[in-house]
């Protein structure tokens, strides 16, 4: 099999954590985007989502987050607060979400999880079966459609909401 046309990977377990450890890698990344109904700060974990802010700081990285909203699940409060300070991060919530997509856009191209485990410390711990997508061969238009589901299509959809952060109170 050539090179380029080996551009899927079934991953068992901790598919996000190898998506976010290529993620704090990558260089010259031009755009995250993190769908998940349930994520959360994962304080414990080898790779936390404060490790994962500071390379979206650090790289100023154009950042896309979907998720239920805090009121309707309490579990994504401590993960909403956390994003709240990130000036480059778009977030949206859609109480209706069930899918589960990663998408990292990078040099020389760009790489995608595409699965069932949520951005939260279970995951890594749970059965949780993924496809990890390298942007190569025939890969690389899985990349740019699963990024387009994240950037255009979940947002413009009935039922979710942008939260506009500069505006941000503290949930009640």
């Amino acid at each position: 099999m050539r090179w380029e046309e080996r551009f899927i990977t079934v991953v068992h377990e901790g598919g996000h954590s190898l998506f976010f450890e290529r993620f704090v890698q990558a260089v010259e990344v031009t755009s995250l985007v993190v769908v998940s109904p349930w994520i959360q700060s994962m304080d414990g974990e080898p790779l936390s989502l404060e490790d994962i802010l500071w390379s979206v700081k650090r790289g100023k990285v154009p950042t896309t987050i979907i998720m239920r909203s805090p009121k309707k699940e309490p579990l994504n409060r401590d993960a909403a607060e956390l994003f709240e300070g990130c000036p480059f991060i778009t977030l949206y919530y859609n109480n209706d979400l069930h899918a589960k997509i990663y998408v990292c856009r990078c040099q020389p191209f760009g790489f995608a999880l595409l699965g069932s485990a949520n951005l939260s410390g279970r995951a890594t711990r749970a059965l949780e079966v993924g496809l990890l997508i390298e942007g190569k061969g025939m890969g690389r238009a899985i990349i740019e459609e699963l990024e387009l589901l994240g950037k255009e299509d979940i947002p413009n959809r009935a039922g979710t909401e942008l939260r506009q952060l500069a505006q941000v109170r503290p949930f009640a």
